[in-house]
Protein backbone atom coordinates (compact mmCIF):
# COMPACT_ATOMS: atom_id res chain seq x y z
CA UNK A 1 0.00 0.00 0.00
CA UNK A 2 1.31 3.68 -0.75
CA UNK A 3 -0.48 6.74 1.15
CA UNK A 4 0.38 10.15 0.33
CA UNK A 5 -0.06 12.80 3.16
CA UNK A 6 -0.61 16.61 1.84
CA UNK A 7 -0.74 19.45 4.46
CA UNK A 8 -1.26 23.30 4.07
CA UNK A 9 0.34 25.16 6.61
CA UNK A 10 2.17 28.68 6.83
CA UNK A 11 5.63 27.49 5.35
CA UNK A 12 5.99 24.14 3.01
CA UNK A 13 9.68 23.01 5.25
CA UNK A 14 7.15 23.08 8.46
CA UNK A 15 4.05 21.55 6.39
CA UNK A 16 6.26 18.80 5.24
CA UNK A 17 7.56 17.92 8.92
CA UNK A 18 3.91 17.90 9.67
CA UNK A 19 2.79 15.76 6.97
CA UNK A 20 5.75 13.49 7.87
CA UNK A 21 4.73 13.27 11.93
CA UNK A 22 0.99 12.56 10.30
CA UNK A 23 2.01 9.81 7.94
CA UNK A 24 4.55 8.30 10.30
CA UNK A 25 1.92 7.68 13.34
CA UNK A 26 -0.47 5.80 11.10
CA UNK A 27 2.32 3.59 9.89
CA UNK A 28 2.99 3.53 13.58
CA UNK A 29 6.34 4.56 13.34
CA UNK A 30 7.70 6.86 16.22
CA UNK A 31 8.50 10.55 15.85
CA UNK A 32 11.86 10.06 17.07
CA UNK A 33 12.92 6.92 14.35
CA UNK A 34 15.94 7.73 12.65
CA UNK A 35 16.05 9.04 9.28
CA UNK A 36 19.38 8.42 7.32
CA UNK A 37 20.13 9.04 3.74
CA UNK A 38 21.68 7.42 1.08
CA UNK A 39 25.14 8.69 -0.60
CA UNK A 40 23.10 10.74 -3.07
CA UNK A 41 20.63 11.76 -0.53
CA UNK A 42 17.61 9.65 -0.47
CA UNK A 43 16.12 9.48 3.07
CA UNK A 44 15.18 5.85 4.79
CA UNK A 45 14.45 4.61 8.22
CA UNK A 46 17.48 2.59 9.54
CA UNK A 47 14.93 0.60 11.77
CA UNK A 48 12.48 0.11 9.28
CA UNK A 49 13.65 -1.28 5.94
CA UNK A 50 10.64 -2.09 4.62
CA UNK A 51 9.01 1.29 4.71
CA UNK A 52 10.42 3.89 2.18
CA UNK A 53 9.15 7.15 2.23
CA UNK A 54 9.43 10.68 0.11
CA UNK A 55 9.15 14.34 1.19
CA UNK A 56 8.41 17.61 -0.92
CA UNK A 57 7.08 21.09 -0.47
CA UNK A 58 6.60 24.39 -2.05
CA UNK A 59 4.96 27.27 -0.97
CA UNK A 60 2.67 26.52 1.56
CA UNK A 61 2.50 22.66 0.53
CA UNK A 62 4.06 20.22 2.70
CA UNK A 63 3.77 16.19 1.64
CA UNK A 64 5.13 12.90 2.49
CA UNK A 65 4.50 9.51 0.91
CA UNK A 66 5.09 5.89 2.38
CA UNK A 67 5.15 2.56 0.82
CA UNK A 68 6.61 -0.83 1.45
CA UNK A 69 8.85 -0.29 -1.88
CA UNK A 70 10.73 2.74 -3.64
CA UNK A 71 8.24 5.90 -3.67
CA UNK A 72 8.95 9.87 -4.76
CA UNK A 73 6.84 12.84 -4.77
CA UNK A 74 6.64 16.19 -5.62
CA UNK A 75 4.38 19.17 -4.80
CA UNK A 76 5.09 22.62 -7.12
CA UNK A 77 3.17 25.66 -7.35
CA UNK A 78 2.38 26.90 -10.81
CA UNK A 79 4.98 30.38 -11.03
CA UNK A 80 6.96 31.98 -14.46
CA UNK A 81 9.05 30.09 -16.15
CA UNK A 82 12.43 31.10 -17.29
CA UNK A 83 12.70 30.80 -20.85
CA UNK A 84 14.53 27.15 -22.38
CA UNK A 85 14.17 25.16 -19.25
CA UNK A 86 11.92 22.47 -21.06
CA UNK A 87 15.03 22.40 -23.42
CA UNK A 88 17.05 21.34 -21.02
CA UNK A 89 15.40 18.90 -19.04
CA UNK A 90 12.94 17.45 -21.38
CA UNK A 91 13.00 14.75 -24.46
CA UNK A 92 12.24 16.04 -27.92
CA UNK A 93 8.44 14.29 -27.44
CA UNK A 94 8.17 15.98 -24.14
CA UNK A 95 8.79 19.14 -25.73
CA UNK A 96 6.63 18.95 -28.49
CA UNK A 97 3.85 18.24 -26.37
CA UNK A 98 4.42 21.29 -24.35
CA UNK A 99 4.57 23.54 -27.26
CA UNK A 100 0.88 22.53 -27.68
CA UNK A 101 0.13 22.85 -23.90
CA UNK A 102 -0.96 25.98 -21.69
CA UNK A 103 2.55 26.80 -19.78
CA UNK A 104 1.23 25.24 -16.73
CA UNK A 105 1.42 21.63 -18.20
CA UNK A 106 5.38 22.12 -17.50
CA UNK A 107 4.44 22.12 -14.12
CA UNK A 108 3.04 18.40 -14.25
CA UNK A 109 5.61 17.33 -16.20
CA UNK A 110 8.26 18.38 -14.08
CA UNK A 111 6.37 16.87 -10.77
CA UNK A 112 6.49 13.94 -12.61
CA UNK A 113 10.03 13.78 -13.81
CA UNK A 114 11.28 15.04 -10.19
CA UNK A 115 9.06 12.22 -8.36
CA UNK A 116 10.75 9.67 -10.55
CA UNK A 117 14.12 10.64 -10.10
CA UNK A 118 13.33 10.68 -6.05
CA UNK A 119 11.74 7.32 -6.19
CA UNK A 120 14.92 5.88 -8.16
CA UNK A 121 17.41 7.18 -5.14
CA UNK A 122 19.74 8.62 -7.98
CA UNK A 123 19.22 12.25 -7.22
CA UNK A 124 20.17 14.49 -10.82
CA UNK A 125 22.82 12.13 -11.81
CA UNK A 126 20.17 10.16 -13.98
CA UNK A 127 19.55 13.11 -16.72
CA UNK A 128 15.94 13.71 -16.78
CA UNK A 129 16.24 13.70 -20.10
CA UNK A 130 16.76 10.37 -21.00
CA UNK A 131 13.59 9.01 -20.20
CA UNK A 132 9.67 10.50 -21.09
CA UNK A 133 6.94 10.75 -18.44
CA UNK A 134 4.38 11.37 -20.65
CA UNK A 135 2.63 8.45 -20.08
CA UNK A 136 1.04 7.21 -16.52
CA UNK A 137 2.91 3.98 -16.44
CA UNK A 138 6.41 4.20 -17.47
CA UNK A 139 8.75 0.75 -17.65
CA UNK A 140 12.25 1.29 -16.53
CA UNK A 141 14.97 -0.89 -16.41
CA UNK A 142 12.19 -3.72 -16.71
CA UNK A 143 10.33 -2.12 -13.60
CA UNK A 144 6.50 -0.15 -13.71
CA UNK A 145 6.51 2.80 -12.50
CA UNK A 146 2.94 4.81 -12.14
CA UNK A 147 2.67 8.48 -11.84
CA UNK A 148 -0.63 9.38 -9.81
CA UNK A 149 -1.46 13.14 -9.89
CA UNK A 150 -3.11 14.61 -6.73
CA UNK A 151 -5.22 18.10 -6.50
CA UNK A 152 -3.22 20.79 -5.47
CA UNK A 153 -4.99 24.35 -5.37
CA UNK A 154 -2.77 26.62 -7.71
CA UNK A 155 -0.23 23.56 -8.23
CA UNK A 156 0.72 19.78 -9.31
CA UNK A 157 1.23 17.03 -6.70
CA UNK A 158 2.18 13.80 -8.27
CA UNK A 159 3.64 10.07 -6.64
CA UNK A 160 5.54 8.21 -8.48
CA UNK A 161 5.58 4.26 -7.00
CA UNK A 162 5.58 0.59 -8.07
CA UNK A 163 1.68 0.20 -7.52
CA UNK A 164 -0.81 0.82 -9.70
CA UNK A 165 -3.18 2.68 -6.52
CA UNK A 166 -2.72 4.39 -3.75
CA UNK A 167 -4.21 6.49 -1.06
CA UNK A 168 -4.43 10.15 -0.71
CA UNK A 169 -5.46 11.84 2.50
CA UNK A 170 -5.12 15.91 2.89
CA UNK A 171 -4.24 16.85 6.58
CA UNK A 172 -5.75 19.85 6.53
CA UNK A 173 -9.69 19.31 6.62
CA UNK A 174 -9.86 21.12 3.44
CA UNK A 175 -11.93 19.76 0.32
CA UNK A 176 -9.67 18.76 -2.91
CA UNK A 177 -10.07 20.95 -5.60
Amino acid sequence: MTEVFLIRGEEGREASRCAQAAAFGAWGIPGDAQIVKTVLGKPYLAQYPGVQFNLSHSGPWGVCALSGAPVGVDVELVRPLRQNVARRFFTAGEQAYLEQCPEREFFRLWTRKESFIKALGKGLTLPLDCFSVLEDLMVWEGTAWYFHQFPVEEGYLTLCCQEPEAAFHRLDGEDPQ
